[in-house]
């Protein structure tokens, strides 16, 4: 049984403010293996890839590597990846020790938050690795290639928003399908496939979703048609659950349940999860493994059992590959989980947050 030691969340902030700007070795290219693994290129066991991906963070993040010290737990000592040392979510909100390798950001995705607070920032020193791990997950879904609309803004609007990016890209950047603009549903370019009768994908947050059904009546999509939705709305005003959710979606754009998606991402992460239909399980691509440790003790549970969700992002290279989470979910044997949601006493935040109360003032 793998316990982790984690100092109380209040401690974590001063461990980081702690340490020293600079890296004690000189920095490693790993781009290209890792580049090639994700491709499916090469073969790569996923503990070695894991410790050699932390050696490098815990060298070239300060921070990091200060709270890998505290916890006793660096590259010399651990003998697995499940003993790599998890950041919580909120160390991404500490402006002057960011998870950085250093590296000049060509790229800041921000959590939402409402004003003054402060936001989770994940720099990016390119976006090379976020797009192979969207190329390269996204297949886990099989979904047919059809045209796809977005319930968001285009990411020319919300550049700082990870799944605008991730929307433009699997869009080609194409921004007259993205249906949000300036706070409000700009519906006319859907309506326009729909006349064709053609099917279509038609992604967005879940809370996106639930205000474009209280706002408009039924819009039916054709046969053949899927839906992609985010999620996000737990820990907002909104209280349905998956299942009564997936019902109204399925009445609303008359679609069967099994054309019903989810894609579980987070600003902090690089790659997605996905499932199918109102009680499917969610699953990673080969490059993230997760864990689920018991609220009290950090000690890993077994599958079958409720859990904080901790996650491996190997496409994290040059952040923090092991994050944190405050959503429960639930393992499973054949290595896919279910999601339950939000711990509910964390503050909501994400890109559903962000869309829902935009569109909320447009009300």
């Amino acid at each position: 049984m793998i316990v982790h030691v984690l100092p109380p969340a209040c401690q974590v902030t001063n461990l980081f403010k702690m340490a020293k700007n600079h890296s004690n070795s000189s920095q490693t290219d790993q781009n290209g293996w890792l580049r090639e693994w994700i491709q499916g290129k090469r073969e790569e066991n996923f503990d070695q890839a894991a410790r050699r991906i932390f050696q490098y963070q815990y060298h070239q993040i300060p921070p990091y590597k200060r709270y890998a010290d505290h916890l006793n737990l660096t590259p010399n000592n651990i003998t697995h990846w499940k003993e790599i040392p998890a950041v919580p979510t909120n160390a991404f909100k500490d402006p002057k020790n960011p998870l950085t390798s250093g590296i000049s950001p060509a790229k800041t995705f921000l959590t939402s938050g409402t004003t003054g607070e402060t936001r989770g920032a994940h720099h990016f020193p390119e976006t090379t690795f976020y797009e192979l791990a969207i190329d390269h997950g996204w297949p886990l879904l099989q979904l047919p290639k059809l045209p796809t609309f977005f319930l968001t803004p285009s990411a020319e609007e919300a550049p700082q928003s990870s799944l605008s990016h991730m929307f433009a890209h699997l869009n080609n950047g194409a921004d007259e399908r993205f249906l949000i603009r300036e706070n409000k549903f700009h519906l006319q370019p859907l309506y326009h496939h729909l006349a064709t009768n053609k099917p279509l994908i038609l992604m967005g947050t879940a809370l996106a979703f639930l205000h474009l059904m209280e706002t408009l009546g039924p819009i039916p999509l054709p046969a053949g048609s899927h839906l992609l939705e985010t999620g996000g709305y737990k820990g907002t005003t909104h209280t349905l659950s998956k299942e009564t959710l997936y019902q109204d979606l399925a009445s609303h754009f008359s679609l069967p349940l099994d054309h019903l998606h989810n894609e579980y991402g987070m600003t902090e992460l690089s790659s997605q999860a996905y499932s199918t239909g109102p009680k499917g399980a969610h699953r990673y691509p080969h490059w993230v493994r997760y864990q689920i440790l018991d609220p009290e003790t950090n000690a890993e549970l077994p599958p079958g059992e409720l859990g904080y969700l901790i996650i491996h992002d190997l496409a994290n290279l040059h952040t923090v590959s092991a994050i944190r989470t405050q959503d429960l979910a639930i393992g499973h044997p054949d290595g896919s989980f279910t999601l339950i949601g939000r711990d509910p006493s964390a503050l909501p935040r994400g890109c559903s947050r962000s869309i829902d109360e935009a569109l909320t003032k447009t009300h």
